[in-house]
């Protein structure tokens, strides 16, 4: 079963050295998802409401390295000058 590893750069970094067996590409997907739901109500949606975006990054290789499978990418904006 492939290991995937979840990497986050909020204001710093974190390389996720242990990573976690999955059995698809898929499911690496869905729990990025779970897991920045989870980061986002921590505490990182207050960075965002600043200005500072962050990023989950999910490769092949321990510390970040080897091939980057997916990127998930975190920025909020108020709503002045934007269309409605």
């Amino acid at each position: 079963m492939p290991r995937y590893y979840f990497n986050v750069k909020d204001g710093h970094t974190t390389l996720d050295d242990v990573g976690l067996e999955l059995a698809t590409l898929a499911e690496a997907r869905q729990l990025a998802i779970v897991h920045s739901g989870e980061i986002l109500r921590d505490g990182a949606s207050d960075g965002l409401w600043a200005g500072k975006p962050w990023r989950m990054w999910v490769t092949d290789a321990p510390a970040g390295g080897g091939k980057t499978l997916f990127t998930l990418n975190f920025s909020a904006a108020d709503g002045e000058g934007l269309p409605p």
